[in-house]
């Protein structure tokens, strides 16, 4: 493993620094046990790297098998070997994703699916509270552009978030002020080697098109800092985003009548402005787990609950909303228990 001539950028004592800052300010640094999700790409492999060395925990790389690619069975034995040359456990986890994909899912789009959830089942089977997830900034920009341009709102702005709680399990990031070329130049520069999924270069992926074909374009003919204004935005945004959050907390308590169904008080809705009630309603959804509303169909509803007195509306199959005597009741026959009360 090569140590000589290592540029003090990219030395164990800046490198140190930053990864421990992220990992206090995440809140994760004293954690005594570790998840590391692990593909064995460049990202991934930098994370468990830096993770077993500046990180005193107990840490395990989960190396999530999907079994579709010639070289799956090769990349995780590389797993298997890195995690085992740093003093990690690892833990191999199958899954079979063309089995799994749900009805209008692309096989990219179930793949994400299985192994997130994957990753949070086996943290709960292992009583373990922290995964450290790979992204990048280029991941970052590359995320918030592309929803940008499926035409987001302020959450798909945010692009990628420093953390995610789910089911009890904190998702986080700890590379998101690291370039994508920066993580393989700390490993080339030490002699270590990562793998490369083949299926990264292939541009009917959109986001591979994102990356591949059309940020270069703008870096060579718009703006070569792109990456870094899409990131530092994202971040601008997840400023706004936790605002936005605390306020639609705020006035959904404030509106609601009964958790079960869950019942909104129409008068103090009429009482909102139109982004307030937009905030009201999306809050709901989330609350419920229901596929976001189209802005279109978001503002529809809003404007119907400011004029009609008597309604319904099919915010989605098996979930109706009906306003009758002064409520607007989420009428939900998709059988789910749901706690309104909290997210």
């Amino acid at each position: 493993m090569a140590t000589n001539n290592i540029p003090f950028e990219l030395s164990d004592y800046v490198l140190r620094k930053a990864f421990t800052l992220a990992a206090q300010h995440q809140g994760w640094l004293n954690d005594t046990n570790i998840i590391a999700a692990v593909s064995g790409g460049g990202d991934s492999t930098s994370l468990l790297w830096m993770a077993a060395k500046f990180i005193h925990a107990h840490i395990t790389a989960l190396h999530v098998h999907h079994g579709m690619r010639p070289d799956a069975d090769s990349d995780a034995e590389y797993v298997h070997h890195l995690a085992e040359s740093l003093g990690c456990e690892f833990v191999c986890q199958r899954v079979h994703v063309p089995e799994s994909r749900l009805r209008g899912e692309s096989l990219e789009v179930t793949g994400r699916r299985l192994r997130h959830e994957c990753i949070i089942q086996t943290a709960q089977s292992l009583n373990v509270h922290t995964v450290l997830l790979g992204h990048n900034r280029d991941d970052l920009a590359e995320t918030v552009l592309f929803n940008l341009l499926r035409g987001t709102g302020i959450r798909g702005a945010v692009g990628i978030t420093e953390c995610t709680q789910l089911d009890g399990v904190r998702l986080c990031r700890p590379l998101l002020t690291f370039r994508r070329h920066t993580l393989r130049e700390i490993l080339r520069v030490r002699g270590i080697d990562w793998r490369e999924d083949s299926t990264n270069a292939n541009e009917a992926f959109t986001r591979n098109y994102i990356r591949r074909k059309l940020i270069p374009e703008i870096e060579a003919h718009i703006n070569s800092h792109v990456i870094d204004h899409l990131a530092d935005f994202g971040q601008d945004m997840r400023l706004i985003r936790e605002r936005e959050d605390s306020d639609s907390t705020t006035l959904f308590t404030e509106c609601r009548e009964a958790e079960y169904p869950l019942t909104l008080n129409i008068r103090r809705l009429r009482q909102l402005d139109q982004h307030s009630l937009a905030l009201v309603i999306r809050e709901a959804g989330r609350r419920l787990s229901l596929r976001t509303l189209s802005r279109e169909r978001c503002s529809d509803l809003a404007e119907t609950i400011s004029r009609s007195g008597r309604f319904t509306f099919q915010w989605t199959d098996g979930v109706t909303l009906t306003a009758q005597h002064g409520t607007l009741i989420f009428e939900d026959k998709r059988g789910n228990n749901h706690d309104y009360t909290g997210h």
